[in-house]
């Protein structure tokens, strides 16, 4: 693919087997499966083929500074 798909880490915390899931060299969190955080790191690859996250609904309240 000429880029790195994502990296799954599998390290161990307290005594606990922990993954650790990344993608374009950006933590996603830790996870307690193997499987949830490579299901974290392939979502992050589908979603970086779309267009930018999605912002959120505008605020369309009046600003109260303007006394509106």
């Amino acid at each position: 693919m000429g880029r790195e798909y994502g990296a799954v880490t599998i390290v161990r915390v307290d005594g606990e087997v922990r993954y650790r899931a990344e993608f374009a060299g950006r933590l996603l969190g830790w996870g307690t499966t193997l499987r949830g955080a490579c299901e974290r790191v392939h979502q992050a690859f589908v979603r970086s083929h779309g267009p930018a996250e999605w912002p959120g609904y505008p605020d369309f309240r009046p600003d109260r500074r303007q006394g509106t």
